[in-house]
């Protein structure tokens, strides 16, 4: 008999996965990113859980800036319902000499020296390691929340 129910409650539980039971929705964001009224080119956005719960899948995502804009694909670890920490990294690479903008592989392949360019963090503090910026998940399937980052 015990086995018996043993079973038919394993049976239950699978059926109920199967069928979305105890699934939670997961959110996709997606928005502008600007620095002093400027888009950022390129960078990578942080989402970091206030109650992180592996057990659950409330684990923190992240997903790239491109020439502006973030959007979290089907490949990008999408959210669930909860407060996220927003953590943004962007820097640009400017030639000393002239102040443009390089694509910092020029200097890793060695077309522009080291010691001609400046890194330029395109991030106040208060947006990035000392982030006091943060966005509730509800439980829709898309978001837009945009990133304006002004300097104080």
């Amino acid at each position: 008999m015990k086995k018996t129910l043993l079973c038919l409650c394993l049976l239950l539980t699978l059926v109920a996965f199967a069928t979305g039971c105890g699934k939670e929705k997961r959110c996709a964001l997606s928005g502008a990113v600007t620095s002093n009224g400027q888009p950022v080119p390129e960078g990578v956005v942080n989402f970091i859980p206030e109650n992180p719960d592996p057990s659950k899948g409330v684990v923190a995502g992240s997903c790239a800036i491109t020439n502006g804009t973030y959007a979290m694909g089907p490949k990008d670890a999408q959210l669930l319902p909860g407060k996220y920490k927003v953590v943004v990294n962007a820097s640009s690479t400017i030639l000393k000499s002239t102040g443009e903008v390089i694509d910092p592989y020029d200097v890793k392949d060695g077309k522009v020296a080291p010691e001609a360019v400046d890194f330029v963090d395109l991030v106040p503090p208060k947006f990035g390691k000392e982030s006091e910026l943060y966005v509730e998940v509800g439980n829709q399937s898309k978001m837009t929340f945009d990133i304006n980052m002004v300097s104080e």
